[in-house]
Order: C-alpha cells, then structure tokens, then sequence
C-alpha cells in the first residue's frame, strides 16, 4: 500500500531534495510503500509523470527514512550532473530475455523442476532480468553516492551505518539455499558478485571484515574484489558511470543483457 509521506524530515534532507530539484527543474514526490522489495527506490521524469517518484519502505517507529531518501536523490543527481546529451537511462535487451529463458528453460531447470507455465516463465524471466540489471547499475553507483554523500552531508554520518548493516543484511539472505534454487546460476553468481563487492567496501570503511565472511564462505569474496578493483580504476565523476557499469557489466560476462537509451524528459 502506498501513501504520501507523514513524517518530519531532517532539514538536511529537505536540502538534498531542494538541490535535486534545482538541478532537473523537476520536484520530488516522497511515498511509502509497504509493499516494496527493497528498502527504497526512484524514478526520474519520464513520459507523463514530471515529477521523481521516490518510495521507501517504512520501518518500525524509531527508524526514519531521512538517509535512504538523500541517498536516493543523490543517484538521481548523478544523471542530471550530466550534460543533457549524456544522460542515458537503461533497459534489458532481446538477448538478455533470450538468454536468462534459456537459462531457465535448460535441463533440470527451475521450470522443469517445479512445472512451471509459460505465464510464470515469463514472469520470473522478467523479475530475473530486471533485477540484476537494476542491481548491476545501483551498487557501484551507488558506492560513489556513498562515499560523496557524507563527505558533503556529516549530518548523516548516524544514519549510513543503519542502512549499510539492512542493505547487508538483505544482501546475505539472499544467499540461502532457497533463492539458489530459484536463480540460473549465471544470475546467482552474478549478484552474489556484487553483493561481495558491496561487502569488500563497506568491510573497509567501517572496519569491520567479518562484514565479507558469508560471502567469503561462499566463494564469492575473489570476484568481489576484482570487482571492487574495477571500481577504483574508473574515475568517480558521473560521466564515467556508465562505463563502470559496463565494465563490471563485461566482467560477469552479462553485458550483452542491457542497454543504454537516451534519457528523454517529460
């Protein structure tokens, strides 16, 4: 269920709003959905709806959404620090709905193994594709946000640890057998991948490693790492976003399941 935001935000986040829509020249709409899978999510302007439509997951009474929200609107600057000609959204391809099908569909496959029709094919085919490729572009990106986003903003120092040990938390549970069940391998491996590099980083910054031992156990820390590595060899500014993407892209040998199309205003 959705609804329009009720809480009080910091002032520093109505900051970071304020400067997202300076930027775009578009304002931001905050909602909160219960129902989201992630802890939060934005759409920038696009076809009818000029506005960015930022959701969050609501938690419990203590917890407020203040960091999600700039961290949120932070990614979406990131498109519009950009001159207008290099502002690109992404999208899957034909080649990656055939690929993660056939993925699905080969022996012994989720399909073959649990029955499944063609509607729930298409289903999971589609929830599959979008996921990782959602995944691929908002962590390393969402990296860089991070290591700006408190360095302009101290404010929010108290809250980035909060989130970090959630998104952490989501991230390790999605190594359960259950979920490998459900995912080709190819995908797995791929966002456990990400997920390890996730890990590496804030391992790092917040000094704690045994932050990377459920994907170390799981022998995903090598590929993190060189993930991570990719990382630090691409410049941090935003014109360098989509090739960062790309290269991890090219790394997990999926780069051929996406592409960029140029961002077109309302």
């Amino acid at each position: 269920m959705r609804k329009a935001l009720t809480l009080e935000l910091r002032e520093i986040t109505r900051k970071v709003m304020a400067a997202l829509e300076a930027k775009s020249g578009y304002p931001v709409e905050v909602m909160e959905d219960a129902d989201l899978p992630t802890l939060a999510t934005i759409r920038i302007p696009r076809g009818l709806i000029p506005a960015h439509i930022l959701m969050y997951k609501p938690g419990d009474k203590t917890e407020t959404p203040d960091y999600v929200i700039c961290w949120q609107c932070s990614m979406a600057m990131r498109t519009f620090d950009c001159p207008p000609e290099q502002r690109f959204v992404i999208g899957s391809t034909p080649t990656g709905a055939q690929e993660v099908e056939r993925l699905l569909t080969s022996p012994n496959g989720v399909v073959q193994r649990y029955g499944l029709d063609a509607q729930h094919l298409l289903e999971l085919r589609s929830q599959l594709l979008d996921g990782i490729i959602t995944h691929l572009r908002s962590v390393p990106i969402g990296l860089r946000v991070s290591e700006t986003l408190t360095l302009e903003y101290p404010e929010l120092l108290d809250l980035e640890e909060k989130n970090v040990e959630k998104e952490l938390a989501i991230a390790s549970e999605s190594l359960s057998d259950q979920i490998r069940e459900l995912m080709p391998e190819a995908v797995f491996n791929s966002t456990q991948n990400i997920n390890a590099a996730y890990a590496l980083f804030w391992a790092a910054r917040l000094e704690k490693p045994e932050i990377v031992n459920p994907f170390r156990l799981n022998r995903f820390e090598v590929q993190g790492q060189k993930l991570l590595d990719i990382y630090e060899s691409v410049p941090n500014d935003p014109a360098h976003d989509y090739e960062l993407i790309d290269k991890w892209a090219e790394f997990l040998n999926i780069r051929s399941w996406y592409k960029w199309m140029p961002y077109s205003p309302p």
